[in-house]
């Protein structure tokens, strides 16, 4: 399952709506939703987490979390 293909409605709307961001050799999903949204993401992303993911997958899940934290105060 990827993120666009999740059962969550308000989340496959917001990432619809996103604008890509070409961002170094990747890319980036910009997105305004409210704070819960983005929360249901980062959950639904926990797996970025993971042992298995990469250093890079680490530290996106790791920096969304941590912006996430920020905003919430």
């Amino acid at each position: 399952m990827t993120l666009p293909d999740t059962e969550h409605a308000a989340v496959r709307e917001v990432l619809a709506a996103g604008l890509t961001v070409r961002r170094g050799q990747g890319y980036s999903v910009r997105v305004t939703a409210p704070l819960s949204v983005h929360r249901a993401a980062l959950a639904l992303c926990a797996e970025l987490a993971d042992d298995g993911a990469g250093p890079a997958a680490k530290k996106a899940y790791r920096v969304y979390s941590e912006r996430l934290t920020a905003a919430a105060i």
